[in-house]
């Protein structure tokens, strides 16, 4: 009379009027959403469109006990790479603080928002006075590089939790997809939780939830 999440699921796929093709899906191992993509709503007023891929990310990559207890008010953050904004917004809009470093401008609302310390400094370089509950990163740059500044950022103890987006080549994904998951993960130090997929609103790259 109603789903039961624990039972595997029955997916048909009729091909015509005389084929079908039967498949299932394990719990814990498949989306709770049709077709695989939350129906999330753009953060009203957001800096850019970003803002929808971190949104997803928490969604998707977190679990719901996850979300309660690691996004609450009052935590700390750094959005690195943050112009012009958008991955600030989202944390903010669950009550975080946030130090949104990057060179570049930010956009309204974010900017001079009370919650928001803009930090005009390069994101491969700066680094927090004292631990952060987050750090995000959406930074336009070499996967490698981003993986290997990723597990410093692990290493030194400077986060206890993060997501971050690797840029993928034009060619061999998914082996650039597995070096640099795999540099992270021996450089990173010990890790509670290591996830990464392509997202819905993803493009030419994999997102990425570590948590210490």
């Amino acid at each position: 009379a109603s789903d039961d999440a624990r039972k595997p699921r029955l997916h048909v796929l009729l091909h015509s009027g005389t084929a079908l093709d039967l498949a299932s899906s394990r719990p814990g191992d498949r989306s709770p959403w049709p077709g695989g993509i939350p129906r999330l709503r753009q953060p009203p007023h957001a800096p850019s469109r970003s803002a929808a891929k971190l949104d997803e990310a928490i969604h998707t990559l977190l679990t719901a006990e996850e979300r309660t207890q690691l996004l609450r008010e009052g935590m700390r953050a750094a959005d690195l790479g943050a112009a012009p904004g958008g991955w600030t917004w989202v944390l903010v809009r669950a009550g975080l603080r946030v130090s949104a470093v990057d060179n570049g401008p930010l956009k309204e609302p974010v900017l001079g928002h009370p919650q928001v310390e803009h930090l005009r400094a390069d994101g491969f370089r700066w680094q927090p006075a004292r631990p952060l509950d987050w750090m995000v990163c959406d930074m336009v740059e070499q996967p490698r590089r981003v993986a290997g500044r990723m597990a410093q950022w692990f290493r030194e103890g400077w986060c206890r939790n993060a997501v971050f987006n690797l840029k993928l080549p034009m060619k061999k994904r998914w082996e650039e997809t597995r070096y640099c998951l795999d540099l992270f993960r021996a450089e990173a130090g010990e890790l509670k939780a290591l996830r990464a997929r392509q997202l819905y609103h993803d493009r030419e790259e994999i997102t990425v939830f570590a948590r210490r």
